[in-house]
């Protein structure tokens, strides 16, 4: 009967959507679903209340088991390494679930980790819209590198790829770097009539994602031969290998020499992945690079069953 078995559940809090997954023992799916956000940066606390407990109990309807049976659990998402955000975490599933069922808290970027390298040890290195790199080892120790935001960071991420674009298209303008064609698609892009309408733009109503939507005009035109398109995603590529290296120089060395790579702009921009995984190669040339094995809730669930 599906109702004596033990299960445990992952979650992962997306931005948009969160999605969580009850597995036993084996790690088998024995019930899946989707509901409203869970993210404290997406939603307000009362709403990722709300949806959590929404979403588990809509999970432990589908087998039979009220939410207290669960037999452990993992959450991760972004927030979930900062004390104050997992202590009110800590609060709220405890109100769900009771103070029997053990709930493991974490990143977005822990599960990513685990799933892709379906493995609890080992290396991740995340380029979307931001960036991040992260490392566990098998005990659980973490060591990350990035993650701090756009205005603190997001080195190599396809926002610091569209900034450095709008940023150097103007020097150049200025005869202060390398000739390029990025100004006026950028512009376009933008539905502005000349560069002096990106200073208002910028400083007021541009977001992260806007800024981000700036990548691939970057990645056309450096495959059409534009010098300088061509140097912000090689120094992309360089800013990466930084963060990666980062992390590997302050983990223990008896860690698996693995390494997954997320996002967007690994998944869609050959030219960064391929200066990537040569730079990264002549560094670090014992490393194996990995095809993501599986899902952040797949890690989500892998966690869950570790603890």
């Amino acid at each position: 009967m599906m109702d004596s078995k033990r299960f445990w559940f992952g979650l992962d809090g997306g931005g948009t959507r969160a999605r969580i997954a009850l597995v036993d023992e084996s790690l088998h799916m024995v019930a899946y679903a989707e509901g409203a956000s869970t993210n404290i940066y997406s939603a307000t606390p009362e709403q990722v209340a709300r949806n959590l407990q929404d979403i588990i109990s809509q999970a432990c309807t589908m087998v039979g088991i009220e939410p207290e049976e669960l037999q452990g659990g993992c959450i991760g998402s972004a927030g979930l390494g900062r004390k104050k955000e997992v202590d009110w975490y800590r609060m709220v599933i405890t109100s769900i679930l009771g103070d029997a069922v053990h709930v493991v808290l974490c990143t977005d970027g822990e599960i990513l980790l685990c799933g892709g390298l379906g493995s609890l040890e080992g290396f991740c290195l995340i380029s979307g819209t931001g960036s991040l790199a992260l490392g566990r080892s098998p005990d659980g120790q973490l060591v990350r590198a990035g993650g701090w935001g756009y205005r603190l960071g997001d080195e190599g991420s396809a926002w610091w790829i569209g900034h450095m674009a709008i940023v150097r298209s103007l020097r150049s303008r200025e005869g202060r770097d390398i000739p390029t064609s990025l100004l006026e698609p950028i512009l376009r892009e933008f539905d502005l009539a000349c560069a002096e309408d990106l200073v208002e733009f910028i400083h007021h109503r541009s977001s992260k994602a806007q800024e981000a939507s700036i990548a691939p005009i970057v990645t056309s035109l450096a495959q059409d031969g534009d010098a300088l398109a061509l140097r912000i995603l090689q120094e992309a590529a360089e800013e990466l290998v930084a963060l990666i290296g980062s992390v590997i120089e302050r983990m223990p060395s008896t860690v698996k020499m693995e390494l997954v790579l997320a996002g967007g702009v690994f998944d869609h921009d050959m030219i960064v992945r391929n200066r990537f995984l040569e730079r990264f190669g002549l560094i670090y040339p014992l490393f194996s690079i990995i095809e993501p094995k599986g899902s952040a809730l797949d890690g989500a669930c892998r966690l869950a069953l570790a603890k």
